[in-house]
């Protein structure tokens, strides 16, 4: 429960970062709920999809090594 809560954490953190970013560039305006809502559900999945991808090469090196 504690890595998922973390893992969840870590996930909207970036997830925030990045679309500030983003509006910082002016790449998307934030001034819109829509837009808002939308790019933050579509980076959280994408930063999530990373997170697990990237956990599981981890867990296939660390198999392979035994």
């Amino acid at each position: 429960m504690k890595k998922w809560f973390l893992k969840m954490f870590l996930t909207a953190l970036i997830t925030m970062w990045i679309q500030a970013g983003l509006d910082q560039v002016n790449v998307i305006h934030l001034s819109n709920v829509w837009v808002d809502v939308s790019s933050w559900i579509l980076i959280f999945f994408v930063i999530y999809a990373l997170f697990e991808w990237k956990a599981h090469i981890l867990v296939k090196r660390k198999t392979v090594h035994r």
